[in-house]
């Protein structure tokens, strides 16, 4: 028998603030709203069970020894409650904003914690995956990297997911911190819905790579707000869909202070009856002078059934500063298929070596070597079959 949220958050001795929170989050959600774009995405409340929490600082020696932190989320609510309470869906993600956010923290079964402290530079990308439990529904990540740190991190899904998927994860950039984020988006789920915020402070910069190769419809959605001066985020996409498989892709960077940078790039294959929509938007706050803001996405049909969208949005309050947008949505090169063609290969390897060619330069971006390959063989296996 499924637990109450209050049973469940006791259970595994949540701080009484944080039990409080997720309470008020239960009691609140039935007097918000869901927004149209997320009502499908608004799965029933999972089962509550208990669970064993680990308590223990989960990083590697050698980042332990940096000071790094690595633990279960609920976990680290008790240790290091002046780190999560006023981070956790505060800053980046709100969980006031609507519905399902607000049951989201109420249902939460697992999650992780990370903090680099400050000025602490690692060389090697961190593995976060194993921070949370892949058979849980309602997950989420909380990444805090403190001013002049630098780090990279990786997140590969499992091959265990539950029927939906939802995994949150805020990024938290104190003063002059670099952080790269690779993501591997590859759930069998029937539906998955992924959310990456991140909050920037004065000259920070983030750089997400996301693979989104879900099986499932999906939706992905990225807000960065440049709130510092001189912060800078890039968001680098690629994804695949296939069969009837609908796909939902909504990045946007906020220039909310001056001398700031954005620029979301997106590239996606669309097979068979599959559908991708690409909504970009890039906004440049009235505050924002001396900014730049850019986006460019692109979409490969590969057949006449597939449909590709892309909605490029700019919404500029402050003149002084440069914004662009390129989109387009088309089928193979004929010239190119062609040629391959005329040197003895057939149709349909040709095909898969011009869709492996659009999308390769980011995939190998991914700094670990077995998602690279998870990445294209899910790819040949899909297109090329």
């Amino acid at each position: 028998m499924s637990m109450s949220v209050q049973e469940f958050a006791l259970s595994h001795n949540e701080p009484q603030w944080l039990t409080v929170k997720r309470i008020v989050a239960n009691d609140m959600k039935n007097t918000m709203r869901v927004p149209a774009p997320l009502r499908k995405f608004h799965f029933e409340s999972p089962e509550l069970n208990p669970c064993s929490i680990d308590t223990q600082n989960l990083a590697p020696k050698n980042l332990q020894d940096l000071g790094i932190i690595m633990m279960d989320l609920f976990a680290a609510a008790n240790e290091f409650p002046e780190l999560i309470q006023e981070n956790l869906m505060e800053k980046a993600i709100y969980w006031r904003d609507n519905a399902l956010n607000a049951n989201h923290l109420a249902y939460l079964q697992s999650g992780g914690f990370v903090f680099i402290p400050k000025d602490v530079c690692v060389d090697e990308s961190i593995d976060i995956s194993d921070l949370v439990d892949h058979n849980m529904q309602e997950k989420h990540l909380l990444i805090i990297a403190a001013s002049g740190s630098e780090v990279s991190f990786t997140y590969k899904d499992s091959k265990q997911q539950p029927k939906n998927d939802r995994l949150m994860i805020e990024v938290l950039l104190g003063d002059h911190a670099n952080v790269s984020f690779y993501d591997a988006a590859m759930t069998n789920s029937e539906k998955s819905h992924r959310v990456l915020n991140a909050y920037l402070a004065q000259n920070a910069n983030l750089k997400t790579y996301v693979g989104l190769f879900n099986h499932g419809d999906s939706r992905y959605y990225s807000n960065i707000d440049l709130d510092g001066m001189g912060s800078s985020a890039r968001i680098n996409l690629v994804s695949l869909s296939d069969q009837n498989q609908n796909q939902v892709v909504q990045t946007k960077i906020i220039n909310k202070s001056p001398n700031t940078s954005g620029l979301i790039s997106q590239r996606g294959i669309v097979a068979d009856k599959s559908k991708t929509v690409y909504d970009t938007t890039g906004q440049i706050k009235l505050e924002a002078s001396d900014s730049d803001s850019d986006q460019i996405s692109r979409l490969l049909t590969l057949s006449p059934e597939s449909k590709g969208k892309i909605d490029p949005i700019l919404l500029i309050d402050n003149h002084d500063v440069v914004a662009g947008h390129a989109a387009s949505v088309g089928k193979v090169n004929p010239e190119q298929l062609y040629y391959l063609k005329t040197r003895g290969i057939d149709a349909k390897t040709a095909r898969f070596l011009l869709t492996r060619g659009f999308l390769t330069p980011l995939i190998e971006k991914f700094p670990d070597k077995t998602v690279q390959e998870h990445l294209l063989n899910n790819l040949e296996e899909r297109i090329h079959g």
